[in-house]
């Protein structure tokens, strides 16, 4: 199954807070969007729609962090994808 821009967005930005270990950490809304192949200004349109939603917050112009609900909602992509592999 296909993951839509928006989800591959939060599981990048996902998997580099985990990298960091913190859950706090901030980073560059641009760099996230490369890791998932996305041009900058669709980084813009879907940052907008994530920090409406909740799932992620601003930090500055351009660095961006998960919120609580932003963790759940990576979780359960991932778990998800487990519970579908053979």
């Amino acid at each position: 199954m296909g993951r839509t821009k928006d989800e591959l967005f939060v599981l990048a930005l996902y998997k580099a807070v985990k990298e960091t270990g913190d859950l706090e950490s901030r980073f560059n809304k641009y760099e996230i969007g490369e890791r998932s192949g996305l041009h900058p200004k669709a980084v813009n349109a879907i940052s907008r729609l994530l920090i409406q939603a909740n799932f992620i917050r601003k930090a500055g112009q351009e660095d961006i962090y998960l919120t609580p609900h932003g963790l759940k909602l990576a979780e359960q992509l991932l778990g998800e994808k487990k519970q579908s592999e053979p």
